[in-house]
């Protein structure tokens, strides 16, 4: 049982439930692997990488040479990853803490991003079109954000109905920040993925909103 007491993203047992068998069922890799648009880019964000479920996943779909960046506010999470980095012999692959906030920019000292990916982790922002906002700001001009996140229906483990944002509100507030969903597909009855790129009204900006 989740502790009531804290968000439940920050659970423990919320945290060994997305690296368990069973966030196949709500996040199928295949499906979402054969979704994404990797070919070219050098460095990659993984926003939200919790445990690292999806590292062994992005690595095989990208380049040879790109670079893989797990972010992450949760110290205790990273210090997890770094392990796993470590036993694993991970390479091309760099752990990042950043601050919680509410509009995350990512830091100037990492390579401008080609791609940012992030699994179930916007609909636990209070405003998540504000955070594709701060993403879109933080990547290369004309890069991919992907949103995979949960649909609004019951599932035994991970958030109540009340924290899961539904597909067409996702869409919504990311239109309503001035951005293109310029794909968008179902993973199962679970859950939903949408590609974002800037729009044409977009004011990029990307390094002077970096930190």
């Amino acid at each position: 049982m989740i502790n009531s007491e804290i968000d439940y993203y920050e659970d423990i047992k919320y945290q060994d439930f997305l690296l368990s068998s069973r966030r196949k069922v709500v996040t199928s890799p295949e499906k979402i692997m054969n979704q994404l648009q990797l070919s070219g880019a050098m460095n990659v964000v993984d926003f939200g990488i919790g445990k690292g479920f999806f590292i062994p996943y992005l690595q095989k779909k990208m380049n040879k040479q790109a670079h893989l960046w797990g972010i992450d506010y949760q110290e205790e999470i990273l210090d997890y990853i770094l392990k796993k980095k470590i036993d694993e012999n991970l390479q091309n692959f760099t752990a990042v803490h950043i601050d919680k906030t509410d509009h995350p920019l990512l830091p100037n000292w990492i390579p401008i991003p080609d791609v940012i990916f992030t699994s179930m982790c916007l609909s636990t922002f209070p405003d998540p079109g504000l955070a594709m906002d701060g993403l879109i700001r933080s990547m290369k001009e004309g890069g991919k954000l992907y949103v995979i996140d949960w649909a609004k229906v019951e599932f035994p483990e991970g958030p109540s109905i009340k924290d899961k944002i539904s597909f067409d509100k996702m869409q919504y507030l990311a239109e309503l920040y001035k951005l293109e969903v310029t794909n968008a597909f179902t993973v199962n009855e679970f859950s939903y993925g949408i590609e974002v790129q800037a729009g044409e009204d977009f004011k990029t900006q990307f390094y002077d909103y970096r930190e």
